[in-house]
């Protein structure tokens, strides 16, 4: 047999029989968090989460999108064709992932029912979020506050921010929500040791400053990157711009970023190195620079900036470099003397060396091709001519003269 309805207790609306409502929790910055400050009651006066109710037959994540547009008058929707689902704010310019943490029985709400947490994780300057909400409806003042500071709050919201940030999970950024302006931006600078053997010395070119700041002290070539142009490029072009200096093979150095090395702002600086000829090396002061010349590396000045330690660091670099490689050769022609070759070492390495343990080493750590060609060298008879060999057998020419 059918049953029939009992209508002598006629069927309540879905609203009335329980109340569901939802809670947002609108983190800013993975640090602080926006309340509002209730107006009516229960709790009036009273810090909060954004909620609201949840109207009949509405999905939680538009009553999200109600609470959003009501109380803080934010132009918002929740894009569900994506999971974890969307909420795009027009207004701000920005995407948040919508996180739907647990729900509570509601036993602090005098009013009974059940509150789901939601999360939106914004990455944002605060100035710029607070300009963007405006108190809306039943909400007297909203303000951020640290999530370790918070006020006295009404219901258990002080409790639902401590279950959140106990079982927060990392932000996703992506290119719509990440937000570069909640950094600081440091400069990025290039600066270029450039040594060379002039009159049986080892010389770094030097360039005297034009302008603040260290006016008219000397300094290594350098200046800023651009923001879309690779470090390298930026360094030879700087290079070019104050010395007249082109074409040279550059090998990075080092990154100095004492937050105090320059006194303009936060500057990092990475440093590029070169040993070449200077022979027929024609120097031009332009841009930055109201002089450019080649130092003694025993006679330095004192330095701009952090120029000295800088330098100081290159130096150490071409000396325990020299040691193993093959990059003395910028330094001598495409054929060279063992003499020559040992003169060259001298300079760089600022000492003298036992001329048998030099060339017995030499041939040993270091590929070098004897020619069949001789070259005077006072009243001696004739030295054998060498070149400098790669491995894979491609002799090594010298940097073309400028």
């Amino acid at each position: 047999m059918e049953k029939k309805n009992n209508l002598s207790t006629p069927l309540q609306p879905y609203e009335s029989q329980i109340m569901n409502s939802v809670d947002i929790i609108i983190d800013i910055n993975n640090k602080d968090i926006m309340l509002v400050k209730r107006k009516k009651d229960p709790y009036a006066g009273l810090w909060a989460l954004p909620g609201g109710k949840q109207e009949a037959f509405e999905s939680l994540q538009n009553a999200v999108i109600s609470v959003i547009r009501q109380r803080l008058n934010l132009d918002a929707y929740c894009d569900f064709s994506v999971f974890p689902n969307k909420i795009i704010f027009n207004d701000l310019g920005k995407e948040a992932e919508l996180h739907q943490i647990r729900t509570y029985d509601s036993g602090t709400d005098p009013r009974g029912g059940n509150t789901t947490v939601f999360a939106v994780q914004l990455l944002i300057d605060k100035a710029k979020f607070l300009k963007a909400v405006k108190p809306g409806l039943n909400v007297d003042e909203i303000r951020i506050v640290n999530k370790s500071e918070l006020p006295r709050m009404a219901f258990d919201h002080a409790r639902f921010v401590e279950d959140y940030y106990k079982y927060l999970k990392p932000y996703r950024d992506n290119p719509k929500t990440f937000d570069a302006e909640k950094f600081e931006k440091p400069g990025v600078s290039v600066d270029i040791i450039i040594f060379t053997v002039r009159n049986n010395e080892l010389k770094v070119l030097l360039i005297k400053r034009k302008s603040w700041p260290f006016k008219g002290m000397w300094a290594i070539p350098g200046g800023f990157v651009g923001i879309k142009e690779p470090l390298e490029e930026a360094a030879k072009r700087e290079l070019e711009e104050e010395t007249g200096v082109k074409n040279v093979y550059l090998e990075q150095l080092y990154t100095f970023g004492e937050p105090d090395r320059d006194p303009r702002t936060r500057v990092i600086t990475v440093a590029y190195y070169a040993l070449i000829s200077s022979d027929h090396l024609k120097l031009q002061a332009t841009t930055d620079a109201a002089e450019a010349n080649w130092f003694s590396i025993d006679k330095l000045p004192k330095l701009a900036f952090d120029h000295n330690k800088i330098l100081a660091s290159a130096l150490e670099r071409i000396r325990n470099k020299v040691e193993y490689s093959n990059i003395a050769f910028q330094l001598l022609p495409e054929k060279f003397t063992l003499t020559e070759l040992q003169k060259v070492y001298e300079v760089i390495l600022g000492k003298k060396l036992d001329k048998r343990n030099f060339r017995k080493r030499v041939k040993e750590a270091i590929t070098i091709v004897p020619l069949k060609e001789t070259k005077m060298e006072g009243v001696h008879r004739p030295a054998q001519l060498f070149s400098f060999k790669e491995k894979g057998g491609t002799i090594l020419k010298p940097a073309k003269k400028i």
